[in-house]
């Protein structure tokens, strides 16, 4: 199985701006900076896709594990925080951080646990960046109203 991208970058490195697009489309011409990195301009950083990704991952993950000790998960949401450190003009990942929430109609599980903790260890993407993801989960039952 391949995965692929493709990104431009035009200009400085700091006053420059990219565009990154994948052949299923969902990021087509999506224009992305250095400069997101701390603020919150209608473009996407490298960070912000990397965080995207490893919800994503984790949130898929969470229920592949939840599968294999027999929890049926309803709804997996996932929320990924990456804390980025300009250490020595250089930048760097120094947290990462997942709110998990699993909505199911199972009532709760002593194994809900040992899924969150499997997937996290087994996450490709945390894996393959050797990122020690630090999460927080909890089971919700669907017929439990949710708790802002």
């Amino acid at each position: 199985m391949f995965r692929e991208a493709h990104a431009i970058w035009r200009g400085g490195p700091y006053a420059g701006e990219g565009a990154v697009s994948t052949p299923s489309g969902v990021l087509n011409n999506a224009t992305y900076a250095f400069g997101s990195l701390a603020g919150f301009e209608r473009l996407t950083s490298p960070c912000e896709m990397l965080a995207a990704a490893i919800a994503s991952c984790m949130a898929t993950t969470v229920a592949i594990e939840m599968a294999k000790v027999g929890i049926k998960p309803a709804v997996v949401d996932t929320y990924a925080v990456l804390t980025l450190d300009n250490a020595n003009e250089k930048w760097r990942i120094t947290n990462s951080h997942l709110e998990i929430t699993v909505r199911t109609t199972e009532s709760q599980s002593s194994r809900f646990q040992e899924a969150v903790e499997s997937a996290r260890r087994e996450c490709p993407i945390a894996a393959a960046l050797k990122l020690d993801l630090v999460c927080r989960a909890k089971m919700v039952s669907l017929t439990t109203p949710a708790v802002a």
